[in-house]
């Protein structure tokens, strides 16, 4: 099964119009044919708070600043849990997985964020669409781009305004 993750509902629902097939909605999904269609609520995850590193930061103390972890922790935000798990059973069944969020920084980190939280480590595409007009967005489904193109835009590195 093809998973698309779309950055909001509204996108999903252009998404799943522009696909062949008979759309059946399911619970925070869209099912058309072979693809099954989902998307996030704006952030599903967020920074875990500084006792998530260590304990000792739940009393913030002057001596103890700047906390700055070595690796950092996202965690699902309380009113995401829902649709966090509609994604992880969706995701646990994908043959391959696309990145459907806004074609901008903050689209792409919110949806990378999550692929990569739920450890999914298939084939990721990136469909970016700007015009959510049926013809527009059925020619950004045929043309797909590997997700790891747009890697700098995720990560801020070099490059990462130049798209």
């Amino acid at each position: 099964m093809r998973l698309i993750i779309a950055e909001k509902p509204s996108l999903a629902q252009a998404i799943a119009e522009a696909l062949p097939g008979y759309s059946k909605r399911q619970d925070g999904a869209m099912v058309c044919g072979d693809t099954t269609v989902t998307w996030c609520l704006g952030h599903l995850l967020e920074q875990a708070p500084p006792e998530a590193y260590d304990p000792a930061d739940k009393q913030w103390r002057l001596d103890r600043l700047p906390i700055v972890p070595q690796q950092w922790k996202l965690m699902p935000r309380p009113k995401a849990r829902g649709q966090l798990a509609v994604i992880r059973k969706l995701i646990k069944q994908a043959t391959d997985v696309v990145h459907a969020g806004d074609p901008d920084r903050e689209g792409q980190l919110l949806v990378q964020e999550v692929i990569e939280y739920m450890k999914y480590r298939g084939p990721v595409q990136r469909l970016l669409i700007s015009d959510l007009n049926k013809p527009a967005v059925s020619r950004a489904l045929a043309k797909l781009n590997p997700n790891a193109d747009y890697q700098p835009l995720f990560s801020g590195g070099p490059g990462a305004l130049a798209r």
